[in-house]
């Protein structure tokens, strides 16, 4: 038992909730295209109890046709009632939540292992660079994480007490209303510890039917809308669904039928192409770019020029992984660390920060026993290592921890809201209030879809009224490139064409609109200096 475990945990969670909340409304430097909807969602809601499309207190958020999980949205209604439609109101949810899981993973990794190991588990988790990423912007995936980890801990103190398999039912199903991955990857653990804590579990049985019982009564909101509308969230991201791929497999098809080879239908199908990309993608979620040094593809999920995890890190979980095998314990946590990606796998872009968060807390668990065990071999061959040896070499751990610390944290707060600007979709909120302040000397309004998703900006920094623009919607998909309400028209600029127009204001992108043009308005620029957004009135 470690004396004054409640002081360190009390300055682990000042430490934690320092580093999500200051500067949460500037950094990242803009919102994103979905928070925007988040957040104007949650303004919806807040005002007409309807999505923007009318859909009254829905399970998912049709958006951008993508159908996102409602219940981060719900989860805003109260700060965007307190603190108003704004860039703060959006990510305070997500800040809340992701002190609340680095409070909730002590508890969770003491029940799997001991206080030692939860308490630096704890810490690392709260200066976590993929952790940090997600809990101070408005992605539903780190909402989840909250729900996942609390369930979880819930199932563990079940294995003793079976009542708690009840909350531990509602928090897992509350994390499948909240992200995706969980509804494969948490159902995927609780099948491998219920197979591990089987003679436990079977003396808890009726509070498990209980559980499962309660579970399937909350989930069948749930069912209805994944057989409905649910799907098209599947079809736009799932290997399955996307036909590209398969055109090596038809052209090597083609070939064997031309060439009379009726072997290569054996490899060259649908099939094999899947299962390939499938594992793949699972493998993918291992490349140690990704891990440690540069991150998955877009900047919003990571700081510039630094991978998921911390590069001192790399050892220690080796370490770690060795010292769990060695003494052949561990399975939860590897088993968890396994089956971790298998959301992730089954869609494109991997390897995928967000869609594999839930590899989190694992390789923090996997660094605190490597560090512990790291610090027993040195102390268990003290004869054999002079002391100046061993402080030399723990001189040298500590001074690249520190380095690396500072590399990261300078990163994050201090060059990757001028590096990272444009992924972050910034601009939006400065073209908007440009074309507010003109708004009512132009009869339209044309603005780019260059960067995508416009129109959501519009709505957010305008705080357009939900119940009139519910009544813009006239039923039918929405294509990327076609919204239109008000004065408003969004979709690329051709200025060949659109120099004839008249009485109207152009947003643009410096590529699409000439500079030295008469009727100017506004240059806007990203903070690396490069203009973002050109404003013309024709």
């Amino acid at each position: 038992m470690i004396k004054n475990s409640k002081l360190f945990i009390i300055l682990i969670l000042i430490l934690t909730a320092c580093l999500r909340f200051y500067q949460l409304g500037d950094n990242p430097p803009s919102l994103d295209w979905d928070e925007a909807s988040l957040g104007y969602n949650a303004y919806s809601i807040l005002k007409t109890g309807k999505d923007e499309f009318g859909r009254y207190l829905p399970v998912s958020i049709r958006s951008f046709e993508d159908y996102k999980p409602a219940m981060y949205t719900y989860l805003t209604v109260p700060s965007v009632y307190i603190f108003g439609l704004n860039e703060f109101a959006v990510r305070l949810p997500s800040a809340i939540l992701g002190v609340l899981t680095v409070f909730v993973c002590y508890f969770l990794v003491k029940e799997l292992f001991n206080q030692k190991i939860a308490l630096l588990a704890t810490f690392l988790l709260a200066i976590s660079p993929w952790h940090l990423q997600f809990s101070r912007v408005a992605f539903e995936s780190n909402a989840s994480l909250f729900f996942v980890f609390t369930g979880l801990y819930c199932y563990l103190k079940g294995r003793k007490k079976g009542i708690w398999f009840i909350p531990a039912a509602i928090l897992v199903v509350l994390s499948f209303y909240t992200y995706h991955s969980p509804r494969l990857v948490v159902p995927l653990i609780l099948f491998g510890w219920t197979i591990y804590y089987r003679e436990q579990i079977v003396k808890q049985w009726r509070y498990v039917l209980a559980a499962v019982v309660i579970g399937l009564f909350f989930l069948v909101p749930f069912f209805q809308e994944i057989f409905t509308s649910g799907r098209a969230r599947l079809s736009s991201v799932t290997v399955v669904t996307v036909g590209d791929q398969l055109n090596p497999s038809i052209a090597r098809i083609e070939a064997d039928e031309d060439s009379g080879d009726s072997l290569g239908k054996l490899t060259h199908n649908r099939r094999v192409e899947y299962a390939k990309a499938i594992v793949k993608g699972y493998v993918d979620h291992w490349n140690l770019d990704f891990l440690f040094l540069t991150g998955d593809a877009p900047d919003r999920h990571h700081a510039k020029d630094s991978g998921m995890l911390y590069i001192w890190e790399a050892p220690f979980i080796l370490f770690g992984i060795i010292s769990l095998l060695r003494k052949k314990m561990g399975f939860p946590v590897f088993w968890w660390y396994i089956v971790a990606p298998a959301a992730s796998a089954l869609t494109t872009g991997t390897p995928h920060a967000v869609r594999a968060l839930l590899f989190l807390p694992t390789y923090q668990v996997f660094t605190a026993v490597g560090a512990f065990s790291a610090l027993g071999f040195l102390r268990n061959n003290q004869y054999y290592l002079p002391q100046l040896v061993k402080r030399a070499a723990f001189g040298v751990v500590l001074s690249l921890i520190g380095i690396n610390l500072y590399w990261y944290f300078a990163s994050y707060y201090v060059y990757t809201p001028i590096e990272a600007a444009k992924d972050w979709q910034y601009g939006y909120k400065q073209a908007v209030a440009v074309a507010r302040e003109h708004e009512d000397s132009v009869e339209n309004i044309v603005m780019t879809y260059r960067y995508d998703q416009p129109h959501i900006f519009v709505l957010f920094y305008n705080q357009i009224d939900p119940s009139w623009y519910q009544l813009q919607w006239q039923g039918g998909e929405v294509l990327r490139a076609e919204r239109q309400f008000g004065k408003y028209t969004f979709r690329n600029i051709d200025w060949e064409k659109d120099a004839q127009l008249t009485n109207t204001l152009l947003v643009g992108t410096p590529s699409e609109i000439p500079d030295g043009l008469p009727g100017h308005i506004a240059d806007i620029y990203f903070p690396d200096g490069e203009i973002a957004f050109r404003v013309v009135k024709r």
